[in-house]
């Protein structure tokens, strides 16, 4: 099976080229050759450093706006995941927000369907759901707060679309707080567990928005690749799915749990608060009952792999 991932140098990106080739070693080789799988990145936000050395691993710098449409030749599964993906910036830069995500998933989903690729599996977000009820199910109508969650939900819908006219496959993950090695800690919401380890190790101030009783639900990096494996093979398709713990946790909570785990005490600085939802909580039996999918790791054993892979 040949695959190409959007985005694929990035935090998940590339936590899913790690899983796929573990998996194609499992696969029998024939005639010599086993799958391929293409990564498209503008290195923007991703790294060459997160991607292995392998020749069954080919990577392109590029756009998803640009010239990448003979990219999806002989392509099997597309992820698409390239995005701009910072809250707050969208709320400054609305316009080069909904140009790039919006824009860039009509590209790849065209794209797609021209070269017959069976599947994409579409990164959605949970932000679409803004301030809503708790726990929140997949049935619940869209509050974004801000263009970034738009674009998301308007992406779904273009899968949706081109589904249903074209016969392009698709399911979507909706993540909630991701976590892992690898983050980017220059981010707010998302990296909010890689800027806390950052700043701990470095004995910096740890500063946190509003009062720190901001919930969310943390989901372990690893768990989310396993959703997004099940997603692509599954003979489910044209479907959305929840990706979180099923609990959450106060961002004051978090702080204390990770600097326990690294030994050090520390007392945050408060700054004012954000345009932000109160707290992010999933309801995740969808995937467990389509996809026999449920979370693995704890938020402290995923914290603890995530301490000891980044410092």
């Amino acid at each position: 099976m040949n695959t190409l991932i959007t985005g694929g140098a990035g935090f998940i990106g590339s936590h899913l080229v790690d899983r796929l080739l573990r998996e194609d070693n499992k696969i029998t080789v024939i005639d010599g050759h086993s799958s391929h799988i293409v990564v498209i990145d503008d290195f923007s936000e991703g790294k060459y450093v997160n991607l292995p050395k392998d020749p069954r691993l080919t990577v392109y710098d590029a756009d998803i706006l640009g010239d990448i449409g003979h990219l999806f030749k002989d392509i099997d599964i597309v992820f698409h995941m390239a995005a701009l993906t910072r809250p707050q910036w969208s709320i400054l830069y609305p316009f080069e927000t909904d140009r790039v995500n919006t824009g860039g998933t009509i590209r790849v989903l065209e794209h797609s369907r021209n070269h017959k690729v069976k599947r994409v599996v579409f990164m959605s977000s949970s932000s679409m759901y803004g301030e809503n009820v708790y726990p929140t199910t997949e049935e619940v109508i869209p509050n974004p707060m801000c263009p970034y969650a738009l674009t998301k939900s308007i992406g779904e819908q273009y899968c949706r679309i081109f589904e249903k006219l074209y016969g392009l496959e698709f399911n979507a993950i909706r993540p909630f707080n991701v976590y892992g090695s690898r983050m980017n800690p220059k981010g707010i919401y998302s990296s909010a567990v890689a800027k806390f380890i950052e700043v701990i190790h470095k004995r910096l101030p740890l500063h946190i928005t509003g009062d720190g009783n901001q919930a969310r639900d943390f989901i372990y990096i690893d768990d989310v690749i396993d959703q997004m494996m099940r997603m692509a093979d599954s003979t489910v398709h044209g479907e959305v799915f929840n990706c979180g713990s099923g609990t959450n946790t106060s961002i004051n909570d978090l702080m204390k749990i990770i600097s326990k785990l690294m030994g050090v005490e520390i007392k945050p600085i408060y700054t004012p608060p954000v345009v932000e939802p109160t707290q992010t909580l999933s309801d995740i039996r969808k995937a467990e009952k389509l996809l026999g999918w449920k979370p693995a790791i704890s938020l402290e054993e995923g914290l603890r792999r995530t301490i000891e892979k980044t410092v």
